[in-house]
């Protein structure tokens, strides 16, 4: 059969030259073959729709049954199934069907383009360069874009193959006999179904096919992939799980410096009418809906923060993984939620304070008004004040062994602190003004709800302090969701003292005079309360019924330094804990392997002016979860083709040894570029709001100290400034600081040290917005920013 287009054009435009122009703005280039790609449709309660997941070496597909990596078995339904849309490609004599057949031809498969929307399969074989572009313009069809591009002298032959491989799940239900497949003439498509009930797929391009196959045999279908001239085989049915494979090869010509395109699509439907319907308007819609989701990316990054310089490599695609993967889990109203909210994972959805102050202060670098819209509808959306954890159907999956609904508590992931550092950032006086009520209830339902008898603060459970069955609590080692009410928590006591400091501060800047001067009562009442509990050189829990200090030997909890990351402790306080910073960068196995603990290390040892300690921490994780998160190989894989780990996405925690990392596509897991701008770049705000000022704390970690070596950031953000800021190694100790900073008019930058004392500034010649001054690698400067009116 000769290749042809179709013969209805309204249903499958001529896509042959029809390339897909990639953002700019967009980082490219180099990326593991491996990811997701968002579904947004997908959630816990209303609609268990899947999660799109890659399938080595060339393939994506709903994800609808429990898997490694998969969290909270959100992803299973009552049809649970697995539909991957395969891709085999043959250049020439080359055939690239398994993994190994990129080792065999001594190819290197790589992903140039790596978003929530398009993930690409990139490769050169014989002088065609291959691009494989998957994306999902609809809720119901999965897409593939195929370009190839001849750079050769002579017109090269391709030939690819489209495959639906569907499997039914782990759970049987009822109806879930068997599959059937057969292919469709009119359509030129293959249609597969599960017998007697289940989801219809449809699978077919925008290209004439030249041969087809359905078959249960992986050994057939592959023998039929890698044939030249391969003959048809119609229909195909097994009875059990699976996998059928449903196949169609397509053949062309392309030219000396020419390039074809196709589409691809795989589309569901419950029926084989809706199935085909849908089909049919994936083919119609799929590009122009790839063409608004590019532009999604280009204005995402467009402004976020980009790393340059000499980071390291799998730095600068971690980078990439961890952004893409918070937008993932930004998910849309729905249900309860009336505003975006952040799902803290993608396969079983769920809001929870603690995740999305840590997921939103990340994301508040490169979409402060997405960042803040999600801050105000966990508040405004919540069932209670003390914003319970809860799913899109209000149902809540947090309750302790005495009925209480909970919520996590202000210590952990620090809201409060959260929320001024992104006011200082944006100055948002609007957003800060409609937040407040909210903040004011949540503190209000914590003094009501978890305060004893003589007014002390504490968690119902281990639960409710997000550090489930910790030792802390006594009780709850053996019992997660146990009533621990009579341990009185510094944690809580610091994270609310600073909370109602913060509300001071809100109160003063709107004008709530009555208001700051309670608000500063009641913080003084906390402050004393914490410093109180510092015992025997280190702050403590106390059990209330004996009022007398938890004591636990030989164990020192990363939240006991709450105080300081609170701002809290005495001055002699601070210098009795110092010592222990270097005790968890000695011992860091739990303790700076978990996203929270990592904010309370580093926030800590920045006010204790620890700066080098907690860059160090930073470097620590970030080297060794870049590393695995940018791998080319699946891992804990085993027998059963289905079962693996994938990288290109964040995961739960940052584990020290080589295991999994708890669930994949997780929020606070992508947490790393906020902590790389505060503790390494040493970038914090200031907290003037008359004038424009920030702080400056460059703190390279030892393994950067290399002579001539750069590390910059730049497109970042800061009220209406973007800075560009760059760290040249001159010695062990030296650094030459650059800082470029732009805004609507020119700029004056004077930059003091610690003691108050103005910096000597070098203007970079030719560029008014540029500055240069030396300094020492963990010194800390303030950076003012004035109007310069003389240029104006």
């Amino acid at each position: 059969m000769t290749p042809q287009l179709l013969a209805q054009p309204s249903a499958r435009p001529d896509s042959l030259n029809k390339i897909v122009i990639l953002p700019a703005p967009v980082p490219q280039g180099g990326f593991t073959p491996h990811g997701y790609i968002d579904n947004p449709y997908h959630s816990m309660v209303f609609n268990r729709s899947g999660v799109i997941r890659s399938y080595p070496p060339l393939g994506f597909g709903w994800w609808r049954t429990d898997f490694k990596g998969a969290y909270g078995g959100g992803v299973q339904d009552h049809l649970n199934y697995i539909s991957i849309l395969q891709m085999t490609v043959s250049v020439g004599g080359s055939s690239f069907v398994g993994i190994e057949d990129f080792a065999a031809h001594h190819v290197e498969l790589s992903s140039s383009y790596h978003t929530k929307h398009l993930v690409s399969y990139d490769w050169t074989s014989d002088s065609v360069t291959i691009s494989l572009k998957f994306f999902l313009p609809r809720e119901h069809t999965l897409s593939c874009i195929v370009e190839c591009t001849n750079h050769g002298v002579s017109t090269r032959d391709i030939a690819f193959s489209a495959t639906q491989l569907y499997q039914v799940g782990n759970t049987k239900w009822w109806g879930s006999d068997g599959l059937t497949a057969r292919y469709i003439s009119k359509l030129d498509a293959g249609i597969t179904k599960v017998w007697a009930y289940g989801d219809v797929f449809v699978i077919g391009s925008d290209l004439g096919s030249s041969s087809h196959v359905s078959t249960a045999e992986s050994q057939t279908w592959e023998r039929w992939v890698r044939s030249v001239k391969p003959a048809s085989a119609d229909a195909a049915s097994l009875r059990g799980r699976g996998p059928m494979r449903t196949a169609l090869k397509y053949e062309f010509s392309v030219p000396a410096e020419g390039t074809r395109v196709a589409l691809v699509c795989l589309s569901r439907g419950k029926n084989e009418n809706g199935a085909v319907d849908e089909f049919d308007k994936g083919m119609k819609e799929a590009r122009s809906v790839l063409r608004r989701q590019l532009k999604d990316d280009e204005e995402f990054w467009s402004y976020c923060p980009i790393l340059a310089g000499d980071w390291p490599e799998t730095w600068l695609r971690g980078w990439v993984y961890d952004y893409e993967t918070l937008r993932m889990n930004v998910r849309r109203p729905l249900g309860i939620f009336k505003h975006p909210w952040d799902a803290m994972q993608v396969h079983s959805p769920r809001v929870v304070l603690g995740e999305t102050s840590l997921d939103m202060m990340t994301l508040s670098y490169a979409n402060p008004s997405l960042a803040k819209d999600v801050i105000y509808g966990t508040f405004a959306d919540a069932l209670r004040p003390n914003v319970p954890c809860a799913r899109e159907d209000g149902s809540v999956n947090m309750i302790s062994s005495d009925g209480s609904e909970c919520g996590t508590a202000p210590m952990w992931g620090f809201p409060f602190q959260v929320i001024k550092s992104i006011f200082l950032a944006t100055n948002d006086m609007k957003w800060i003004a409609s937040l407040y009520p909210y903040l004011s209830d949540y503190i209000d339902w914590w003094l009501q709800h978890r305060t004893d008898k003589e007014g002390w603060l504490h968690c119902n459970n281990s639960w409710e302090s997000g550090q489930d069955g910790s030792k802390r609590f006594l009780v709850a080692e053996g019992n997660e969701g146990a009533v621990a009410d009579f341990v009185r928590t510094v944690d809580v006591e610091a994270s609310m003292a600073e909370a109602m400091r913060n509300m001071k501060f809100f109160a003063s800047i709107l004008g709530k005079n009555a208001e700051r001067d309670n608000w500063e009562r009641l913080s003084q009442k906390r402050i004393e309360n914490t410093r109180s509990m510092f015992v025997d050189g280190w702050f403590r829990d106390f059990d209330a019924r004996s009022r007398q200090p938890i004591i636990l030997k030989d164990y020192f909890d990363m939240m006991m330094l709450s105080p300081l990351t609170c701002s809290v402790a005495t001055p002699d306080q601070v210098s009795a804990v110092r010592p222990r910073f270097q005790y968890f960068l000695d011992r860091p196995a739990r303790w700076l392997e978990w996203p929270p603990h990592l904010m309370t290390f580093t926030a800590a040892a920045w006010n204790a002016s620890m700066y080098q300690a907690g860059a160090e921490a930073v470097y620590g994780t970030a080297d060794r979860v870049y590393a695995r998160t940018d791998a080319r190989e699946i891992s804990f894989k085993s027998r059963e083709p289905f079962s693996y780990r994938i990288p290109g996405v964040a995961n739960e925690f940052w584990p020290l040894w080589n295991i999994p990392a708890g669930g994949e596509n997780y929020g606070w897991g992508a947490t790393l570029p906020m902590h790389i701008l505060r503790s390494i770049v040493g970038f914090r705000e200031g907290d003037n709001l008359t004038e424009t000022e920030f702080f400056l704390a460059p703190s390279l970690p030892k393994a950067f100290l290399q002579r001539g070596k750069e590390f910059g950031v730049r497109n970042l953000s800061y009220r209406d400034l973007t800075i560009s800021l760059a760290y040249r190694v001159k010695d062990s100790l030296g650094l030459q600081v650059t800082i470029d900073c732009r805004s609507r008019g020119p700029v004056v930058l004077t930059v003091v040290d610690a003691d108050g004392r103005e910096v000597p500034l070098h203007q970079t010649a030719g560029k008014p917005s540029e500055i240069m001054f030396e300094a020492i690698n963990g010194n800390a400067f303030v950076v003012r920013v004035q109007q310069d009116h003389s240029r104006q």
